[in-house]
């Protein structure tokens, strides 16, 4: 399986060992309060995430695949595939550093990971979910060529609490290919 995945101005490769200084630079960033299992609170939070991450790309075929995102050889944030249930639908999602925010990485990172399902892992369907006031993982979804599917769901935050409205976007591989 490819694991290494390069666009015009993008590396995104499998996470490491290694990676762990970078990567809570923007998994602990308090600032991401719209996504489910983030912020880490602790250092030692992110690096168990890490260590799972390193172990399941030592799997012959991960489920849950999470890669860091490079720009001009450093880390700015993480894209995902998870495998869900059905082998061919993943779910996807991103997290980019506050300072590299805005600039269509988190959209270049996603296609080409959507990409990479679609063409090399043979999904059927690529899906993401997003805190309903998270309007710029929305506009990513959008940007993707995803399509809203449900705008009804609600998300409860396991570290707060917080109850919140819920987007499910989707996009099946007849429509990847088609357009």
């Amino acid at each position: 399986m490819k694991r290494i995945i390069t666009t015009d101005r993008l590396v995104i490769r499998p996470v490491e060992e290694g990676d762990c200084e970078a990567v809570h630079e923007y998994a602990g960033d308090p600032s991401i309060d719209m996504m489910i299992y983030l912020p880490n609170d602790t250092f030692e939070e992110t690096k168990e995430f890490v260590k799972f991450a390193v172990s399941e790309w030592e799997k012959e075929d991960p489920e849950d695949m999470e890669y860091v995102v490079l720009l001009g050889g450093e880390i700015i944030g993480g894209v995902n595939l998870e495998r869900i249930g059905d082998a061919r639908v993943y779910e996807i999602g991103w997290t980019l550093r506050k300072d590299k925010r805005g600039y269509g990485y988190a959209t270049e990172a996603a296609k080409a990971l959507m990409d990479h399902a679609f063409k090399v892992l043979d999904a059927k369907q690529v899906q993401a979910h997003c805190d309903s006031r998270n309007q710029a993982s929305e506009k990513v979804m959008k940007k993707l060529g995803m399509v809203l599917a449900d705008d009804t769901g609600t998300r409860t935050y396991p570290k707060t609490g917080t109850v919140s409205g819920e987007y499910f976007y989707t996009l099946t591989s007849d429509v990847y290919f088609a357009g």
